[in-house]
C-alpha cells in the first residue's frame, strides 16, 4: 500500500451536523438523564420491530443482563451461548451464578444452529442465546422450535443485527421471547454507547423496574419491590441513537454494495474465503470477516503496518482464562476453536470509498504472498 495513504480504519461511526443538533437539543433542554429522547428512541426502535416494546438501557451487554434476569435465570441453571462469539451472554450467565454451556456453531453462519443447541441442552437449560453473528442471520426459528417444547427460552443476541431478516423473514430481534441490541459505535444505530432490549407481556415491567434499581412505584414510600441496578440509557446518546436510525437503511445499502465490491476483489485472492452466510438474505453488513487458514494473527498485524486496521472476529469462548478457571475443561467445539484462529474483521463502515476497499484487498494480497516468500 502507498505509504501516503491515510490509514484505513477498522470501523468509523458516520456522525455530522444532526447528530450535533440532537446533542444540543438535549444540552438545552436541561434533561440530560432517561427521558424524552429514550422514549422517542424505545417507540421508533419498536416501530421497526413489529411493535414488540422496546427497553433502552446502558449497553448491549447490560441488555444481555437484564434479559437473563428476566427470564428468571437462577444459581446454577444452564445458559445454552455461542462457543464462537463476544463473551457477553457467557459473562452475564457468570453474573448471576448460572452455567455457561457453550454450542458449536455453523461454520457458514458463524451462528448455533439447532442440531448444536439441542446437543447441549440438559434439564438444567434455562434460557438459549443465539447471535447474529456481525450481522449474518442465525435460524433462530429453528432454535426456537428445538428450545419451546422443552420449557427453555431463546434470547437473540441481536446487538450486531438491527435493521436484518431472520431466515424466516421476520426482523431480527422479533423471534426469540427476548432481544438484544446494542448501540456501540461499531454497529448500524449508534448512540456512543447504549442498548436495546426486546420483550412482551409482563416481562416489560419487570425489565422497566429492572433498569432503574428495581423501582416500581414513585413518590414516598414502598417504591421498590424488586433488586436492580442503574442501567438507564441517557438523553444524550437516545438523541444520537435517534438520527443513527433514520439512516439505517442508507447504511444497509451502503455497506452491501462495499460488500459486493470485496466479494469481487477477493476472488482474485487465493488462500481467503468468506463465510457461505454472506450469501444469504436479510444481512446487515455489521462487520466484514474472511478466513485465513493457518491463523490469521500475524496477516492482522501486518495489515496494521501497512495501515490497515484489521482485527480479530470474535473469541473461542473455552479458550478464555475467566471460562477455564472457573468451568475447566468444556466438551470440544473444534469449529468454534478454528474460527478463532482464521477469521479476522476487514475495514467496513459507512463512509468507506471504494478505492478503500481496493487499498485493503491490495495489502491483503501483498502481505499473504510475502508470507509464502
Amino acid at each position: 500500500m502507498d505509504q501516503t495513504r491515510k490509514p484505513i480504519p477498522l470501523a468509523r461511526p458516520r456522525v455530522g451536523g444532526e447528530e450535533l443538533e440532537a446533542v444540543k437539543r438535549v444540552l438545552q433542554s436541561h434533561h440530560l438523564a432517561q427521558g424524552p429522547e429514550v422514549r422517542g428512541l424505545e417507540k421508533e426502535a419498536s416501530a421497526r420491530l413489529e411493535g414488540r416494546e422496546v427497553v433502552a438501557v446502558s449497553s448491549g451487554g447490560t441488555a444481555l443482563f437484564v434479559a437473563l434476569a428476566a427470564c428468571d435465570v437462577a444459581c446454577n441453571d444452564e445458559v445454552v451461548v455461542p462457543a464462537f462469539t463476544f463473551p457477553a451472554a457467557a459473562h452475564a450467565a457468570a453474573l448471576m451464578g448460572a452455567v455457561p454451556v457453550p454450542a458449536e456453531v455453523d461454520p457458514g453462519t458463524l451462528a448455533v444452529t439447532a442440531r448444536t443447541v439441542e446437543a447441549a441442552m440438559t434439564p438444567r437449560t434455562r434460557v438459549v442465546v443465539v447471535a447474529h453473528a456481525f450481522g449474518i442471520p442465525a435460524d433462530v426459528e429453528a432454535v426456537v422450535e428445538v428450545a419451546r417444547p422443552r420449557g427453555v427460552l431463546v434470547v437473540e443476541d441481536a446487538a450486531c443485527a438491527f435493521g436484518g431478516r431472520t431466515p424466516g423473514g421476520r426482523p431480527t430481534g422479533t423471534v426469540g421471547d427476548l432481544a438484544c441490541f446494542s448501540l456501540h459505535p461499531r454497529k448500524l444505530v449508534t448512540g456512543g454507547e447504549g442498548g436495546l432490549l426486546v420483550c412482551d407481556g409482563d416481562r416489560v415491567d419487570l425489565v422497566r423496574a429492572l433498569r432503574d434499581y428495581g423501582r416500581t412505584g414513585s413518590g414516598f414510600g414502598d417504591v421498590f419491590s424488586r433488586i436492580g441496578l442503574n442501567f438507564r440509557l441517557s438523553d444524550l446518546c437516545a438523541s444520537v441513537a435517534r438520527v443513527q436510525l433514520t439512516r439505517i437503511d442508507q447504511s444497509l445499502a451502503c455497506r452491501a454494495d462495499l460488500v459486493k465490491r470485496y466479494l469481487l476483489r477477493l476472488r482474485d485472492v487465493p488462500g481467503v474465503s468468506v463465510p457461505t452466510g454472506y450469501s444469504g438474505d436479510g444481512q446487515t453488513w455489521q462487520s466484514f470477516v474472511v478466513r485465513v487458514p493457518g491463523g490469521a494473527g500475524d496477516v492482522v498485524e501486518r495489515l496494521r503496518a501497512r495501515g490497515v486496521e484489521a482485527g480479530p472476529s470474535a473469541y473461542d469462548l473455552t479458550g478464555q482464562t475467566f471460562f477455564r478457571e472457573k468451568w475447566g475443561p468444556a466438551a470440544p467445539c473444534p469449529v468454534s476453536a478454528a474460527l478463532a484462529r482464521e477469521l479476522m474483521a476487514l475495514p467496513l463502515f459507512d463512509e468507506m470509498t471504494p478505492d478503500q476497499v481496493d487499498a485493503v484487498v491490495d495489502g491483503l494480497q501483498d502481505v499473504l504472498e510475502a508470507g509464502k516468500a
